[in-house]
């Protein structure tokens, strides 16, 4: 298994994130019902990501970070914490002081998968605090330069002759479920999987052809949309208005489970409700700010905004549809 510290290629471009954030204002507007909040931080925030840097969670991270600085008047302080498909964040953020100063960017896999998959870490998971949602991507199965494969028929055959492989960004996470789903819906040998620190690294491996698949995030997708890579098909119920001329892997008799990612900001437990309230109010007020939202769907993320209570309830949705799927595949990671 190889794994680099640094994608070259395949990720977000530092340099065009880094612009996406410079377009950021220093002092982006505010709304006045969040301008006196009743709580603020008096010391710089230090928000975690549970994954390397280049992959969504960090992209989303990092341009909400940014706002939230000008919201809340002090530093957001971003942190890459990968490693243990997210566990080792939820142990960091479980261990933390409930003091307001320190977050961690949450997601599908981190949120709801593990607490499946690595039950013996759920109670870890589960005492996070919801605080506030981001934004939405979808999900698209990509395959390697060089291989001959542009739908899901010609992938099974191709499976049948040899060992196909994929990346992901962890053992557990929802491109490693969505490509066991994938082999059991089509009836597919048992594919290898190499996992990587983050969705940077799953992405350069493809691109490298160290890999033959890889459930991608849609901005790592549409960045090399036009690229020597394949796309198969959107792992979703219906197509995406992204990119409305590829079909779905449903459609062509593929998972129709929708495998898209969310990413969302969580605090450590027995954090104050005013705190909760204020920094929910911080992250409201900065997906209201245009350049913001701008930055999201640059990226090819939709906008996703929900309170604490509503990002909760959220959450329990998901955990009862992944639910099924785990039982239905009989996962246990541990």
């Amino acid at each position: 298994m190889h794994h680099r510290t640094e994608p070259k290629q395949g990720s977000y471009s530092r340099r065009r994130l880094l612009g996406l954030l410079g377009a950021i204002p220093a002092a982006a507007h505010v709304p006045a019902a969040f301008a006196k909040a009743t709580w603020t931080p008096d010391r710089p925030v230090k928000l975690i990501i549970p994954y390397a840097p280049g992959g969504g969670a960090d992209v989303a991270g990092r341009i909400v970070a940014q706002a939230l600085q000008t919201v809340s008047t002090q530093p957001w302080v971003v942190e890459n914490r990968p490693g243990a498909a997210g566990n080792i964040t939820a142990d960091v953020i479980f261990a933390s002081k409930p003091d307001g100063l320190t977050y961690q960017i949450t997601n599908l896999d981190t949120s709801v998968l593990n607490t499946y998959l690595y039950p013996s870490r759920k109670q870890k998971i589960e005492a996070a605090i919801p605080v506030a949602s981001i934004a939405r991507i979808g999900t698209v199965l990509m395959v390697r330069p060089g291989l001959q494969v542009r739908d899901l028929a010609q992938l099974a055959a191709v499976a049948k002759t040899r060992s196909l492989t994929y990346s992901s960004w962890g053992v557990g996470c929802s491109a490693h479920l969505g490509a066991l789903l994938l082999e059991q819906e089509m009836k597919m040998p048992a594919m290898v999987h190499v996992p990587y620190p983050g969705g940077g690294h799953a992405m350069q491996a493809l691109l490298k052809g160290e890999v033959d698949l890889f459930l991608a995030p849609m901005p790592l997708a549409m960045a090399h949309r036009s690229g020597n890579v394949g796309a198969v098909g959107y792992a979703a119920a219906q197509r995406s208005e992204l990119w409305s001329d590829l079909p779905t892997l449903k459609e062509q008799g593929g998972p129709s489970v929708d495998l898209g990612n969310w990413f969302a900001v969580s605090a450590p437990p027995q954090t104050p409700p005013a705190t909760i309230e204020a920094v929910s109010g911080f992250v409201k007020a900065a997906l209201s700010d245009p350049k913001v939202l701008d930055s999201l769907k640059a990226q090819s993320m939709v906008p996703f905004q929900a309170d604490s209570a509503q990002l909760a309830r959220f959450i329990a949705d998901e955990k009862t549809r992944w639910g099924q799927v785990i039982a239905g595949a009989k996962l246990n990671l541990e």
